[in-house]
């Protein structure tokens, strides 16, 4: 069964893009760029990059996962947890890390210059959920490696779990639309709704440095990395990617190896 979701993570994907992205067409929430066409192709090959080296250390992420289970590392291994509780602390635990990760790139001036690719959208929308820079996906991954060996113990059950949840807040997260106020309300008290991750992407650097939760909003709420503001009433992007041609494929590639007005 979880090897049957992990094969069909791939396809979630996919088809949570196609239908966000014809939502959004239909029912957008901000008003669409005049480049509306180019600004979304060159978010697609950004997303394939990031989409197969992704796909290539999620191997090792397994491998990582089987190493620890034989050779009992970690702590969970060492309190002598039962499966379930695994399965429930290894997901949280793995939100944590992302957590820790997350905000590591943005406090690092180094990764935050591969980091900031992701930020740099002017225009949020279903196509932004994968603009990230290879170098930001092994550094993300990376850390997670690392977290799986020290807590360790963690099922790939967890792991699977972790990451379907993780792919199905995704698109919806990045996409121009408006979900129901009730639905943010209510369901950014547990999850990382829209609404709430929106302000991540904000240009004003203070919100930008917030909301580094990617499934559960528990990690903000504890330490206090969190803003009560309206995607409508945020100001998308970076002022460094001002430019239309600091949107090209190209330039996003090479852009954390060259000096950039803030």
């Amino acid at each position: 069964m979880i090897e049957k979701l992990a094969d069909l993570q791939p396809i979630l994907l996919l088809v949570m893009l196609i239908v966000m992205y014809s939502i959004e067409n239909l029912f957008p929430y901000f008003r669409r760029p005049a480049n509306r066409l180019r600004h979304d192709w060159r978010n697609l090959i950004v997303s394939v990059i990031s989409f197969v080296i992704n796909g290539f250390i999620g191997l090792g992420v397994v491998t990582v996962v089987q190493l620890t289970e034989t050779k009992g590392w970690g702590l969970l291994n060492w309190l002598g947890a039962g499966m379930v509780v695994k399965i429930i602390v290894g997901v949280l635990l793995l939100d944590l890390a992302d957590y820790v990760s997350h905000t590591l790139q943005h406090r690092i001036a180094f990764l935050w210059w591969f980091h900031r690719v992701h930020h740099s959208d002017l225009h949020l929308n279903s196509s932004s959920s994968l603009r990230f820079h290879p170098v930001d996906v092994v550094v993300a991954q990376g850390v997670s490696m690392c977290a799986i060996v020290l807590i360790g113990g963690i099922p790939i059950t967890a792991v699977v779990i972790y990451g379907t949840l993780a792919l199905l807040l995704l698109v919806p997260q990045h996409s121009n639309i408006r979900m129901p106020d009730w639905v943010e309300k209510y369901g950014s008290y547990i999850f990382v709704t829209p609404g709430w991750h929106k302000i991540h992407h904000s240009s004003d650097q203070r919100q930008t440095d917030s909301h580094f939760c990617d499934v559960f909003t528990f990690w903000d709420r504890i330490f206090g990395t969190w803003h009560k503001v309206k995607p409508h009433e945020i100001k998308y992007g970076l002022k460094e990617f001002s430019e239309d041609r600091q949107h090209k494929v190209g330039y996003l590639m090479l852009s954390p190896f060259k000096k950039l007005k803030k």
